[in-house]
């Protein structure tokens, strides 16, 4: 499950801790699958990609996600 935008979002530079916006843009079916993998506790790595700093934003233009998948599951 992986998004590739131009605006997925913006890392943004703040006083003690950044703050990160990031606009999961999915199909439906993909919402509930990453619903259902949440709940199981099987998201394993979820990640983006970060732009050079522009006046204190890093512009995000992809992000994607891993899940484990039991051999002895069917899905």
């Amino acid at each position: 499950m992986k998004t590739e935008f131009p605006d997925a979002g913006h890392l943004i530079k703040a006083q003690h801790l950044p703050s990160l916006h990031l606009s999961l843009e999915v199909t439906r079916c993909q919402f509930s699958d990453m619903l259902r993998l949440r709940e199981a506790h099987r998201l394993k790595d979820f990640h983006f990609t970060v732009e050079d700093e522009t006046d204190g934003l890093w512009p995000v233009h992809s992000w994607g996600m891993a899940c484990q998948i039991d051999a002895g599951s069917r899905q």
